[in-house]
């Protein structure tokens, strides 16, 4: 490694308790201004069918609910998203847009699902140890959680965390390519 490239060490205490954050990536996300038109870029382009879902709304600790319009589907047991946001505390997606609203689909960030509340907690903690901005914290359905890691500076995207709804008809009844 180059100097400039070389990773902080990290006392052995502190390497062992992380969490290696990419052991359950199940999804891939952009955001879009135009959800109808990016899924159908989906189809013509790359034959991935994605389902749209309008209003989506989902409750963030300590605000608003976050609501988008958002396309969704799997191409082997990876799932495909794309997010154009509505209302609510959106500006993680906004940002990153035009705000003419010109048609713009850009990759947005990678999400990793974790199996357990305490998995999940403990990378949570973590970011939060290591001041890593959180940019949104929220759930979904009756116990599904969900919070974006703001990893630009060092990754380059946003770090998606998941803790699955128990039911997940809803998942099973996207498109599978």
């Amino acid at each position: 490694q180059t100097p400039d490239t070389q990773t902080p060490d990290l006392p052995t205490s502190e390497k062992e308790s992380r969490t290696p954050m990419y052991k359950n990536t199940f999804q891939v996300a952009w955001i879009t201004t135009d959800v109808d038109r990016a899924a159908q870029v989906f189809k013509d382009e790359q034959g991935i069918d994605l389902a749209v879902f309008k209003g989506f709304s989902l409750d963030t600790y300590g605000g608003d609910p976050l609501v988008i319009d958002v396309a969704l589907g799997y191409v082997g047991d990876l799932q495909f998203e794309v997010i154009e946001p509505v209302s609510g505390p959106n500006a993680l997606y906004t940002r990153h847009l035009p705000a003419s609203g010109e048609y713009t689909l850009k990759f947005h960030h990678l999400c990793n699902r974790f199996d357990t509340v305490e998995e999940y907690e403990k990378v949570l903690a973590d970011y939060r140890r290591r001041e890593v901005p959180i940019e949104v914290d929220g759930s979904f359905g009756e116990s599904g959680r969900f919070f974006y890691a703001d990893t630009r500076s060092s990754l380059g995207v946003y770090q998606e965390y998941a803790l699955l709804d128990k039911d997940t008809s809803f998942l099973e009844s996207l498109p599978r390519n």
